[in-house]
């Protein structure tokens, strides 16, 4: 793999420092938008302030975002459907670039306690988004395009940090039936590596941070 691999609870104050300064694979596609829009110059400020050692900038923080409550219910359905070992309470940290991190939904753990694939699940609150998702996953299967164009930076950015040739997209659903039971569906599908879109967003990425640093009137590192 491309990135160090740290074990650590998602959500607790150690991971949220480990954040701090960094840009995540969820927040990729703010760096690519263009430099006058509010996502770009709202991040922008937001690392500038973690640069000079604040802490709680993030207004909507990705890891806080609506969905949570059913993560676990999720992971333990995909590890039921699929017969797959998980990790998720980790953090990736690129080897070459300490200011780009992740913290994917699962990484596959190997009989040997390895790692060799990973995921992005999507926990959908109406079955009709679920039905559409899978549609479209199932349509577009072996392209990019079967991964929503607002999860495509960050899904691309978990195969930078890791190297992988793929990254599973995993759309879910919990709901109540129509006899007031629980009903739950899973699907996935393989998303391939785009390796001209992740140039670009390194491309951007270093001149971002190089922005960045400058801002807060620091010397520039990569590492």
């Amino acid at each position: 793999m491309e990135c160090r691999v740290i074990q650590i609870e998602q959500g607790s104050d150690e991971w949220l420092d480990l954040r701090r300064t960094r840009i995540t694979a969820s927040c990729l596609h703010k760096v690519m938008a263009k430099k006058d829009t509010k996502a770009y110059t709202k991040y922008r400020q937001e690392i500038v302030l973690e640069l000079l050692g604040h802490k709680n900038v993030e207004e909507s923080p990705e890891w806080a975002r609506e969905g949570r409550e059913h993560e676990p219910k999720a992971l333990a359905g995909y590890q039921w459907r699929f017969e797959q070992k998980l990790e998720h309470n980790i953090f990736l940290i690129h080897k070459k670039y300490d200011w780009l991190a992740a913290s994917p939904d699962f990484l596959h753990v190997t009989a040997d306690n390895q790692y060799d694939e990973g995921g992005e699940m999507k926990i959908r609150k109406l079955y009709k988004n679920y039905r559409k998702m899978v549609a479209d996953a199932d349509l577009y299967k072996g392209t990019i395009r079967c991964c929503p164009a607002a999860d495509r930076h960050q899904v691309q950015g978990a195969m930078w940090l890791t190297g992988y040739a793929f990254w599973w997209y995993v759309n879910y659903y919990i709901g109540v039936d129509l006899e007031g039971g629980q009903v739950q569906k899973i699907h996935r599908v393989p998303v391939p590596r785009d390796q001209d879109l992740i140039d670009r967003m390194e491309e951007r990425c270093i001149e971002f941070m190089k922005e960045c640093y400058e801002r807060a009137e620091l010397e520039y590192e990569s590492r």
